[in-house]
């Protein structure tokens, strides 16, 4: 990240250096004729109007403290005070945050394991079935598609299952806001025999309510700016539109927002163009990468690990909806190369990857990568497999895969600082978070029990990295 790689060409080409090169001018305030985002008008009105109309959706709204004010926003405005939120485990720390700002309860769900490499997946429609039947008070789903190693859930049925419940369902789709140009004539080029494993996977296409996206990360407006999309009329706009008032600046950035009226006309005005481009890259690097010895390359589609269960219930849900192809997962462990291994050696030819994650290692391609990108990738990757030798590296699955599952409470209000040692019994504040695959090990309102603070101890003395429990072995309780 972010999607537009540092690269001015890609502003210079359409039309809009001007931004890159005369930055200052457009840091003001709500000026007469700027318009004001809490209370937009004339301009930044203009903007969400051609946002809802690029994306297809009822309404949009400008986000410049990122998806995170979004999601919390979202969740605030569907979840009423003391209320329930269906959620997956593999949240992002902002619906945590939501969660203690409205008092609401969580109902976790534990996302899916890709079987053939080990990854973290979707989130099943029979996971969601479940927590829909034990929970029906609850108000709404929040679902992370695509997650943070690119896996997509199937946003249709999971819409579906929410709206029968009579539940809203939020998707966090910060690392998806491509997909929407992705579905470009998906079908017809599939028809044709190209390259086209998805036929469409933007929830904003699929039936979600709501719809968070970071433009930033994959697309070519500036980091911490993002939209939210309110899809169907089971949203209340007024509602959502408070919250952000609430949770945003009143002075908001206008370098920002303006790069997110250059990121929509760029998209709308050249969107294919790009898009199309980006896809034969895609292909170029797939195709490649399958050639060379001892790479292994995550691709999509495969059965579904729980076999035939309800299909009855699901008669589609057959197949994993695999990757998001621009999210590009790679191991060479057939080579004896750690994740963290191959990421130093891409590292030291000058390529810097979004996160390693177990034996495999995370980069994010975005509209702003050219093809040079992708050769230089290859002849890197292909230098570093003829350095190397078949080998063992071991087990290397991200840890919070098998963590246990902890008893839930309600989520504390206030929080207490003690020793991890001394939390036996005591309900989680903050949640205590592996990185990778930032999935947590536990989330807020969950009880520690020594089987989690035994794991969790085992991770600290592996060196993993983890959110949630100082230097000094000290994690927040409710009081």
């Amino acid at each position: 990240m972010p999607g537009h790689k540092s690269r001015r060409s890609m502003y210079s080409q359409y039309g809009y250096a001007d931004l890159l090169n005369d930055a200052i001018k457009y840091d003001i305030t709500e000026i007469p004729g700027a318009d004001a985002l809490y209370h937009p008008q004339s301009t930044l009105r203009a903007v969400m109007e051609n946002y809802s109309e690029l994306y297809g959706v009822r309404h949009t709204e400008l986000l410049v403290n990122g998806s995170s004010a979004g999601i919390i926003a979202a969740v605030l405005a569907c979840v009423p005070i003391g209320g329930k939120l269906i959620l997956g485990r593999n949240s992002h720390h902002s619906a945590f945050s939501a969660l203690r700002l409205g008092g609401i309860n969580p109902v976790y769900i534990q996302p899916e394991t890709e079987p053939r490499y080990n990854l973290s997946a979707e989130i099943s429609p029979y996971a969601l079935e479940d927590a829909c039947k034990s929970h029906p008070d609850a108000s709404a789903v929040l679902i992370t598609s695509p997650n943070y190693c690119g896996m997509l859930s199937d946003i249709a049925l999971l819409a579906d299952t929410a709206h029968e419940y009579g539940m809203t369902l939020i998707v966090d789709q910060a690392h998806g806001s491509h997909l929407k140009f992705f579905d470009y004539d998906a079908k017809a080029l599939r028809d044709s025999g190209a390259f086209v494993p998805h036929i469409s996977h933007s929830a904003e296409t699929l039936g979600a309510d709501i719809v968070i996206n970071s433009t930033h990360k994959t697309l070519l407006s500036f980091t911490g700016s993002g939209i939210l999309n309110i899809c169907t009329a089971r949203v209340d706009e007024d509602a959502v539109s408070d919250m952000l008032r609430m949770l945003q600046t009143t002075s908001p950035s206008y370098l920002l927002m303006a790069s997110l009226d250059i990121n929509e006309r760029i998209m709308r005005e050249h969107g294919r163009e790009i898009v199309t481009s980006w896809k034969a890259d895609l292909e170029y690097f797939y195709k490649e990468a399958a050639k060379i010895r001892g790479l292994t390359v995550v691709q999509g589609g495969g059965e579904h690990g729980t076999g035939a269960k309800d299909e009855e219930c699901f008669p589609l849900y057959r197949y994993r909806e695999g990757p998001d192809i621009t999210k590009i997962n790679i191991s060479m462990a057939e080579l004896g190369l750690s994740g963290e291994r191959l990421e130093k050696e891409l590292r030291y030819k000058d390529i810097v990857s979004e996160m390693v994650h177990g034996e495999y290692l995370l980069l994010m391609t975005g509209a702003g990568n050219q093809r040079i990108d992708y050769e230089k990738l290859l002849s890197a990757l292909r230098e570093i497999a003829d350095s190397y030798g078949v080998g063992i590296v071991g087990e290397h699955t991200p840890r919070s895969f098998d963590a246990p599952i902890p008893e839930i409470a309600d989520v504390p209000t206030e929080a207490d600082l003690i020793p991890l040692y001394e939390s036996e019994g005591r309900v989680v504040y903050d949640p205590i978070i592996t990185y990778p695959p930032g999935t947590p090990v536990v989330c807020p309102g969950e009880i520690m029990s020594m089987e989690v603070i035994g794991y969790i101890q085992d991770l600290l003395e592996n060196g993993d990295r983890i959110s949630g429990v100082d230097e000094e072995g000290m994690i927040k309780v409710g009081l």
